[in-house]
């Protein structure tokens, strides 16, 4: 099983404390398994992430483990335990959507038995899995609209439904392009802002502003979603039509 050491970051003690009881240092660190590979096809993994090393350290002390997801800086899960001086281990197990691949990162904090922070440390857990294809995208054809005069604006919504085989944490960008290698003109949110009525139900949306120097017609678009492994949707067409 592989093993990965911890950055140590030490902890000055607080003016104002007796030094009756020395604040905790971590002597040795490190977190087991340093990475996660899910081969199979589930849709979440359970990783038995654990820290141990050694502390030294007079009575008991609460040793806290924080796993985060680099990509989003959310918190994935904590736990802690109370220990003695000498070596420790505190297990950490976390579940993990197949989607979410990437870095995690583990902090490892500790406070002595009269309250004063100990010494602290820091590592990085990656977690993959195998790819099972790439997003498929269903774009929504809105109403026509007239087309607006003076300085005046209308908005036309744009909405694509997003899946991917991996789940909606695999999906790493949802982009509108102009076909035939126009290039990419703007990107779609599914974060409940920028247009979007609902975060992270799968609904992608953006708004294109007409205004007067929109000519009559039909105008053409391409929804393409991108997943973490940089595998791309098909490009699912829109159109709007300004009349």
């Amino acid at each position: 099983m592989a093993l990965v050491a911890l950055t140590l970051a030490g902890c000055d003690a607080a003016p104002g404390f007796a030094d009756e009881v020395s604040r905790p240092i971590l002597a040795e660190v490190a977190i087991t398994p340093a990475a996660f590979s899910l081969d199979g096809d589930a849709p979440t993994a359970t990783v038995p992430l654990a820290v141990s090393g050694t502390l030294d350290a007079e009575g008991a002390v609460e040793v806290r483990v924080l796993v985060r997801y680099a990509e989003t800086d959310s918190l994935v899960t904590e736990a802690s335990a109370e220990v003695a001086g000498g070596a420790f281990r505190v297990e950490a197990p976390v579940t993990i959507p197949r989607g979410a691949t990437g870095e995690y990162s583990v902090r490892v904090t500790t406070e002595g038995a009269d309250g004063r922070a100990g010494d602290q440390a820091a590592a990085v857990f990656r977690f993959d899995a195998a790819n099972l294809g790439p997003p498929v995208v269903t774009a929504n054809t809105p109403s026509a609209v007239t087309r607006p005069t003076g300085t005046r604006t209308v908005t036309v919504p744009l909405v694509a439904t997003v899946t991917d085989p991996d789940g909606r944490a695999n999906v790493l960008v949802v982009v509108a392009q102009v076909p035939d290698g126009g290039g990419v003109i703007g990107r779609l949110f599914d974060d409940g802002e920028n247009q979007d009525q609902a975060a992270d139900d799968g609904r992608y949306s953006a708004g294109i502003v007409v205004d007067a120097s929109f000519e009559p017609g039909t105008y053409a678009l391409e929804i393409v979603a991108i997943d973490r492994a940089g595998a791309e949707s098909a490009p699912a067409p829109y159109t709007f039509t300004v009349q």
